[in-house]
């Protein structure tokens, strides 16, 4: 029973060690399932100008709405210490200073990152960024919230709402012990007990 307890023991620790979080419909090819949106801003396109998807053939775009108030998209997700979160953000500034509309990509929770942001000061009138890479590893595992938003600043003119665009958001796997590496440790881990357990018979009989 004791050798049939350490086996289940592996097992469990060796499955622990190989999970790992993921974000789900980081491509946006399933419309926005598994994210939040904060109003109907959000949508998925396969378009936006001359912007077309990094990955697949969707992309999640949000619009500034009302006047100072951000258009968000977000998803909880748990990650562990090593694992990186990645993907892609661009900017448009439909908009002129002083309305300095922002937009921004950012984790929050057991660790606040932030991964993308741009403006109207930091384009220009009317700039815009081109697909921008970003990535984060963690330091510590726990529960984190990605979050993506864009407003309108001093204004709800819809003539002059900013937009953001996310794709390819990706979580990757911390590294982990090969499968064959953990089955080899688990069985010498059992060998040797069975070894003691002969020896101990035969020294005591029992």
């Amino acid at each position: 029973m004791k050798i049939f307890a350490l086996i289940a023991l592996l097992l469990v620790v060796a499955a622990g060690r190989l999970e790992a979080g993921t974000i789900v419909n980081g491509s946006f090819e399933n419309v926005l399932t598994g994210w939040v949106p904060s109003n109907s801003l959000a949508s998925t396109v396969t378009s936006y100008d001359v912007y077309a998807p990094i990955e697949q053939s969707f992309f999640a775009l949000l619009e500034a709405g009302n006047e100072d108030t951000y258009t968000t998209l977000s998803q909880n997700f748990s990650a562990s210490a090593g694992q990186t979160i990645s993907g892609y953000g661009f900017f448009v500034a439909n908009d002129v200073l002083p309305f300095n509309d922002d937009a921004y990509v950012k984790i929050f929770g057991d660790a606040q990152q932030l991964l993308f942001s741009s403006s109207v000061l930091d384009v220009g009138d009317f700039g815009v960024t081109i697909w921008t890479s970003f990535a984060y590893t963690f330091l510590i595992g726990g529960n984190f919230t990605i979050e993506a938003g864009v407003r309108n600043v001093g204004d709800g003119d819809p003539l002059f709402a900013s937009v953001l665009g996310l794709d390819d958001v990706q979580l990757s796997p911390e590294p982990v012990p090969e499968p064959t590496s953990v089955l080899i440790w688990s069985l010498g881990a059992i060998g040797v007990m069975f070894a003691r357990r002969s020896r101990r018979f035969k020294l005591t009989g029992e």
